[in-house]
């Protein structure tokens, strides 16, 4: 059985305010990392570049972007997937 993460039901399964990684991924592009980025300041203005971490596919066409932020509820990850997901260049959220 999984547990959606995501479901207000759920806020007891995140003790905030924590650190929270989340990871993007689309086509390997250098935009795609900034763009990340960005939308990590927007909900953490201290992030700093040293906490991305990337993965390439085995092809290399596609990249993974894992960024670790500091949140202080559950609204803030809500925000954040919401931007992530609407953003055209972002394929897929965990």
């Amino acid at each position: 059985m999984t547990q959606d993460l995501h479901n207000p039901d759920n806020q007891s399964l995140i003790e905030f305010p924590c650190d929270y990684k989340f990871k993007a991924m689309g086509k390997n592009t250098p935009d795609l990392v900034e763009t990340c980025f960005a939308i990590a300041q927007k909900y953490d203005s201290q992030v700093k570049r040293d906490q991305i971490s990337l993965h390439h596919s085995k092809g290399g066409k596609f990249i993974s972007v894992n960024i670790t932020i500091y949140v202080t509820c559950l609204e803030q990850v809500h925000g954040l997937y919401a931007d992530l997901k609407a953003h055209p260049e972002i394929l897929m959220t965990l």
